[in-house]
């Protein structure tokens, strides 16, 4: 069934997929303000928000609010980015109105009572040193403070615990009501749902502000760099910056690439690296966007003694298909992948619900996923091989190693 867009009269913008085969109904409130909003002073505010939206209402506890979708079979849940907030829930279609009726009542009338501050401080203060446990997510971090060296989008989205440490009540509640309570607001909602249903209640909410304006584009940092960690294995990246602006026809092309290099088991770094040769256990490849910028990565983790040669093999590979080595057969089989993979999601209500939204905050069109089908299929060799030769800029490549020397000093000097 058509997506349908619209604006509410409260300057909400409701989009809508209608699935009448569902038995299911996803909901997304999406907030355009994330970690690279924030200021010195406030790091990890917005994600501080995020959490309190389930402490407690005027109306409601925080136990209320988990009853309401525990005893249907649904569930509510929360994440902060660096562009964008989001609250979603999942639920029978049946208990739709009640779904969107509480989640309107903690995006208007969350309360931040100060003891339920302090506790959730320790949480994601908890939360925070559990990432730099992490081998991963700590290299993850550390990459982008060197694709954007000093500038808010390298800044970790919960903060630090010294940021933390400093939030104020009145400085979290401030932060609540100009960005959620009043802020720009987009709802998504795919499942079996008459829209209709959904327009009073969230045209109850307060009128919304203007989205706010990012205060500067990212500015990347070509460059090759060895960051000191304390893990025992190395975790490389290598990444090259994409050319906005990001259009439709870039990003699928930039799909497809993702998945011949190395999103999937067949592709060129996870045969090469670790079916071939055994180098690492986790390769892969991936694609980022934000409103401004976007940038492409391949990701290692390797044992340290196999850090150069990783380095090496991954470079070569990305040359020979620079070089023109890619073939029809790698192309149709990665187009297919992403096919199958689009009619896999197209099952799930969350996944769609998800998709309207990075849709929309993509500025491209609201299609259904047919339709996002045919335009991968319609991709030339042509296409793919241009994007490609654009995207794989060698001048403008970084690389980050994440973990400790050995041995590939030669690498970083070329």
């Amino acid at each position: 069934m058509a997506i349908q867009k619209r604006t509410l009269n409260n300057d909400i913008i409701l989009i809508t997929e209608p699935i009448a085969s569902a038995k299911t109904v996803a909901i997304g409130f999406w907030f355009p303000v994330g970690s690279r909003f924030e200021s010195d002073g406030c790091r990890g505010v917005t994600h501080f928000v995020e959490h309190m939206l389930f402490k407690r209402t005027s109306k409601m506890s925080a136990f209320d609010i988990a009853c309401t979708f525990d005893r249907v079979g649904g569930y509510i849940n929360a994440f902060t980015e660096r562009d964008l907030m989001c609250l979603h829930a999942t639920v029978p279609a049946e208990h739709i109105r009640q779904a969107v009726s509480v989640m309107c009542e903690m995006v208007a009338d969350s309360v931040f009572n100060e003891d339920d501050i302090e506790k959730e401080r320790i949480v994601i203060e908890s939360e925070i040193i559990t990432s730099q446990d992490d081998p991963e997510e700590a290299a993850f971090d550390e990459l982008y403070t060197v694709l954007f060296p000093e500038q808010d989008i390298s800044e970790p989205i919960a903060g630090t615990v010294s940021d933390v440490e400093q939030l104020t009540r009145d400085g979290i509640f401030s932060w609540y009501k100009e960005n959620v309570a009043f802020g720009a607001l987009t709802v998504s909602i795919a499942g079996n749902i008459e829209p209709e249903l959904v327009v009073p209640m969230l045209e109850k909410l307060e009128k919304r502000k203007p989205p706010k304006a990012i205060l500067k584009k990212p500015e990347w940092n070509a460059a090759k760099k060895l960051v000191k960690a304390p893990f025992h294995q190395n975790q490389i990246f290598v990444a090259f910056p994409v050319k906005m602006p990001l259009t439709e026809k870039k990003s699928d092309c930039l799909t497809v690439l993702n998945a011949v290099i190395g999103d999937t088991m067949s592709s060129r770094l996870f045969q090469h690296l670790r079916e071939k040769n055994g180098y690492c256990y986790s390769v892969y490849s991936f694609v980022t966007a934000f409103a401004d910028c976007a940038f492409w990565c391949a990701y290692a983790s390797v044992a340290k003694k196999n850090t150069a040669v990783v380095l090496t093999e991954l470079e070569n590979e990305l040359k020979k298909l620079c070089s023109g080595d890619i073939s029809e057969m790698e192309i149709v089989a990665a187009k297919e992948h992403i096919v199958g993979e689009e009619i896999i999601s197209s099952e799930d209500a969350e996944t769609r619900m998800k998709r309207l939204a990075r849709l929309y905050f993509s500025k491209f069109s609201l299609n259904v996923y047919t339709e996002s089908i045919e335009n991968i299929r319609a991709l030339t060799k042509e296409d793919l091989s241009a994007e490609l030769l654009e995207l794989l800029d060698f001048s403008k490549e970084t690389a980050v190693v994440y973990g400790g020397s050995y041995g590939f000093k030669s690498f970083f000097k070329k």
